[in-house]
Formats: structure tokens, sequence, C-alpha cells
């Protein structure tokens, strides 16, 4: 595999030199190919040179003039959002640290008016979190997600990009992240006072700064955008063993929450 990937790795550190715009599909192939040895090498130490391997070979293809246009589409195994007024877009991976946890590995590059590439590494330091919901953070201390959606909204004239991620977290609970994120000085600022809820126990302790549920691994809680994206919808939950504080005993129970932007805030309201 390792001898595989090198190959394509130098085929890339060509291609990328002179590839145009239009033919940018080779080299998604090719990317997709080694970050394949991310979550499919054998051991952990393998999956790590692989990571690597792909983080500077992504870099050096992102290098190419007006690169923010390319879609990698065959970029299967990376997940790829933009936003929604073409901004910026955020890649995100995770990779498997062989003992129950995850590490999550971000960039978000910008859309640079000139074509240069200017992109963000984003660095997951969830483990020094002393409290992950209640954090105002940012891209040097992030709390890891793979983000797969992203909403766009208006307050008193900012603007406020709300990503909806995920994150393996441990062998027992899974993670699903509502994150805010805007812009002050050119940097993202990541979390704030979005957030209102009624108290519920299966519910992180208000006020926090980004929204985290935590549920048993494996019981498919979700959440999502609906109606035009004007609304998160999420998995109401219910504990197994009757203990609601047990957040590996928490389990989707068939109805749904939802939370509605009003007046610069996310507020959860019942169907």
């Amino acid at each position: 595999m390792i001898k595989r990937i090198l190959f394509f790795a130098f085929l890339i550190s060509i291609t990328t030199i002179a590839v145009a715009q239009n033919n940018m599909d080779s080299t998604g192939v090719a990317l997709q190919f080694i970050a394949k040895g991310i979550t499919e090498d054998s051991t952990v130490q393998k999956r790590h040179y692989a990571d690597s391997l792909f983080t500077r070979t992504l870099v050096q293809t992102l290098k190419n003039p007006f690169s923010f246009n390319y879609t990698f589409d065959s970029l299967v195994s990376v997940k790829i959002i933009t936003a929604p007024d073409k901004s910026f877009k955020f890649f995100s991976w995770q990779l498997d640290n062989e003992d129950g946890t995850f590490s999550q590995k971000g960039a978000m590059q910008m859309n640079a008016p000139d074509g240069q590439l200017k992109l963000l590494p984003f660095f997951d330091d969830s483990e020094y979190f002393e409290n992950p919901n209640n954090e105002i953070s940012n891209r040097k201390h992030w709390h890891g997600a793979i983000y797969y959606d992203i909403v766009q909204n208006q307050f008193n004239n900012k603007t406020y990009y709300t990503l909806l991620g995920y994150d393996e977290n441990n062998a027992d609970i899974s993670h699903k992240i509502i994150e805010v994120i805007h812009f002050e000085n050119n940097e993202p600022v990541l979390g704030g006072d979005f957030f209102i809820y009624p108290e519920d126990e299966s519910f992180p302790k208000q006020p926090i700064k980004r929204f985290i549920l935590s549920y048993k691994k494996g019981s498919n809680a979700y959440i999502r955008t609906d109606n035009n994206n004007a609304q998160l919808v999420l998995s109401e939950l219910s504990s197994i063993e009757n203990n609601l504080k047990l957040k590996n005993t928490l389990v989707p129970n068939g109805d749904d929450l939802y939370f509605e932007w009003t007046n610069g805030k996310w507020v959860m309201r019942r169907y």
C-alpha cells in the first residue's frame, strides 16, 4: 500500500505543476487513493504517514491558480463543504487512533479574488477543552469535527456560518455538533452565545458556546437542515437505562426537535 501511495504522490507532484482546471479529475482520483490509506492501512503508524502525505499533496494541488473552483468529485473520503456565499470551503477528515478515539483534520480555503491560495489549517485540540460546550475558540484550538453541512445567516449586518458536524469521539459515545463561525480580522471565531433551549438533562447545561449532541455510538442520532435551511432538525433522545445523564445510554426516541434562527439565536422549538 505504501509503495503504491508513493507512486501516486510522485505522479501528483508532476501533474500539479502543469495541470489545468479542466483536468483536475485525474488528480482528485490520485488524492482519493492516498486518502484511502488514512482509513484502510493496517497500523496507526501507516495511517499517520498516509495522512501526512495526503495533507502535503492536497496543499500542493491547491496551489494551482483558482483552485477554489475545483470540485474534487472523486475525493469521497474527505468531506468538502462550501459556504453558500462561496467565501470559503472547508475540508475535513479523520484519523483512527486505534485506541477508540479519533483525530479530526481540517482546513479552510478562502476564495481569494486573485486566485492565489489562502489556506487556514485547523488543529484538533479537543482533548484540551476543559468544557467543550462552553469555550469560544479559534482554528488553533479547534473542537474537531467532520463538517457535512453549512447554513448562512445574517444579524446586525454581520454574517454567521453554522456548520453541522460529527465526531466519532470514543468507543462508547458519538457527537453531532453545531458550530457557529464568524470572522474577525479575517480570522474565524468558533462559538458564541447562539443557543436557547429548554432545560433537559440530555442536552448540555446552558449557557453554551457550541451545541454538542452526545449519544450512544451506533444509534444514528442526527442533526440536519430542513425547510430550505431555515431549521436545524435534531433527534430527541431518551435513555435506555432511564438515566439521561449517562450519555452512552442515549438513543433517538423517534421524535424530532428543531432550532430556528431568530434574532441572531438558534432557538429550539418542538413540532
